[in-house]
């Protein structure tokens, strides 16, 4: 039996690290492409490299055998007409790209080619599949998603290595794709509502962490999320929050709280090497309005219930943002406030505003030691 042959597209620490262990434990045969040349030149030059795994708890899957490719490669279109599964892990917002090089490839291919973005969004299965239509793609194919659950790091003294949390655990959209051959698959239907549940949940715990961590002077994010105060800031925000998701997708109590809670136990497990940083990028994605922040807080309000914890998370970001500009993030072309009002369709004198700007200048004047608690409360 020939083996299938799988494309991943974005070598970063989801692709290879996460995505590419249930290709290689299933026998596929996996090619990289990237457009960052080191990355490729790495991948090239090693042909191989480990993922080792947080807490010891199985052996290092070592990932061997694979070919590699940069963005632009003329022997890619011969790879996209060979490919039966194509799995992108570079970010919602660079589906559009990826389409315009992935498309040419494919246009009169005959076998029918399975995508599966390993994207955050709220629908980025859908945002590929409109990128894919809009360019005339006409060939028999399928787009699917997953969300992806599992923590991966780089392992700084190596060039390629991943440090992983041994999570087996792969939802993917049902109503796209009937069956899915990795370890751990999940079958969910009405994806969408399903990381809806996960951005408003998981992820936005994990923006509190990230951005109340950096600006408490956090490093490692499970530092950040065993914090007394950060962790008490967790516990209040989702005394509202659990009640107000479980009304709005409709499930039981049970249901949201086992959750959230797995969330929790997930974020607060020291064994699992994260950053606060690193976490926290992309922060003008991430305050906008249908992210982590912004929905639920809306989610809340129109529930009764207190905005508060995540007013100040919103807040924390804009400092985060306005710190790391020109290092790793885009520079801030307004004011932080003004900015978060035009990112949320916001007028300057909306009460989200307002609340937003008082926590951003307290935070600034208790830059040296801020306390989350405090300044919420006071």
């Amino acid at each position: 039996m020939s083996k299938k042959n799988a494309i991943v597209i974005g070598a970063g620490q989801t692709g290879r690290g996460y995505t590419a262990r249930y290709l290689f434990e299933k026998g596929y045969s996996i090619s990289f492409v990237d457009i960052n040349e080191e990355t490729v030149s790495f991948l090239k030059e090693d042909g191989a490299y480990s993922i080792h795994f947080y807490n010891k708890d199985r052996t290092p899957v070592f990932v061997h055998g694979f070919n590699t490719y940069r963005v632009g490669d003329a022997f890619l279109n011969h790879v996209l007409m060979e490919a039966d599964l194509i799995l992108t892990a570079v970010g919602e917002q660079n589906l559009g790209d990826i389409s315009k090089w992935v498309v040419p490839g494919l246009k009169g291919k005959q076998k029918r080619t399975v995508f599966m973005t390993c994207e955050n969004g709220t629908n980025p299965a859908k945002v590929l599949r409109q990128h894919l239509q809009h360019l005339g793609l006409a060939s028999e194919y399928t787009v699917s998603q997953t969300a992806v659950f599992c923590s991966t790091v780089s392992i700084h003294e190596t060039r390629l290595d991943i440090l992983s949390q041994n999570e087996t655990y792969f939802p993917y959209d049902h109503d796209e794709l009937e069956t899915l051959d990795f370890e751990g698959a999940v079958p969910v239907n009405n994806f969408e509502k399903f990381f809806e549940r996960k951005i408003y949940t998981y992820n936005c715990l994990a923006g509190l962490i990230s951005y109340c961590g950096y600006v408490k002077g956090y490093e490692v994010y499970g530092d950040a999320a065993n914090d007394p105060d950060i962790s008490a800031t967790m516990d209040e925000l989702l005394n509202d929050l659990n009640p107000a998701l479980q009304a709005y997708f409709e499930i039981t109590e049970a249901d949201q709280v086992s959750f959230a809670n797995r969330a929790l136990l997930k974020f607060k497990d020291k064994n699992i090497l994260d950053y606060t940083i690193k976490n926290g990028r992309a922060p003008q994605r991430k305050l906008g309005p249908t992210e982590r922040i912004m929905s639920p807080i809306r989610i809340l309000r129109n529930n009764g219930k207190d905005i508060r914890v995540l007013e100040f998370v919103a807040a924390a970001a804009l400092v985060y943002w306005q710190e790391r500009q020109g290092i790793s993030e885009p520079v801030l072309t307004k004011d932080p406030i003004a900015m978060f009002a035009s990112l949320n369709d916001l007028e300057m004198t909306d009460q989200i505003v307002l609340d937003v700007e008082r926590y951003f200048k307290a935070i600034l004047e208790n830059r040296e030691q801020v306390n989350v608690q405090e300044i919420i409360h006071s």
